[in-house]
């Protein structure tokens, strides 16, 4: 380039033929070597394990729920009974909330402790994959 500021050829802002081509052949094996690296880190999941997965998470949700409106409808025949609107239904909904809640993480926990023996096992990940040529 010129100092005066005139030229305005093909050195200014253009890259030549073989840089580009450069450029694109090191992006493909950037991109390549990412699919490997997502490849070895990816879970092998099955369709079963899957499925197990969506079962449990099925079963913390009803447990919460169930435990809500079981809470609340024995709180509102309560209050029906007594006359105490709407004192007994409160409390029980409290209550079913705290005993679902309490629920879910019992489930929580038993589901953990089955999955550590597995965290256990699984390769560590380490420092050098982004290093590797």
């Amino acid at each position: 380039m010129s100092d005066s500021g005139q030229d305005h050829g093909s050195g200014r802002g253009e890259i030549s033929r073989e840089d580009r081509e450069a450029l694109k052949a090191r992006a493909a094996g950037i991109g390549s070597r990412l699919e490997q690296v997502k490849a070895r880190r990816a879970p092998q999941l099955d369709s079963a394990a899957r499925g197990a997965a969506l079962g449990q998470a099925f079963k913390i949700a009803i447990e919460l729920v169930v435990g809500v409106l079981f809470g609340g409808l024995v709180g509102w025949a309560l209050d029906r009974y007594f006359g105490s609107t709407p004192w007994l239904l409160v409390l029980f909904l409290v209550l079913g909330f705290a005993a679902g809640l309490m629920n879910v993480v019992r489930s929580a926990r038993r589901m953990q402790a089955g999955a550590e023996p597995l965290q256990r096992a699984a390769p560590s990940v380490g420092s050098n994959d982004e290093d590797e040529d």
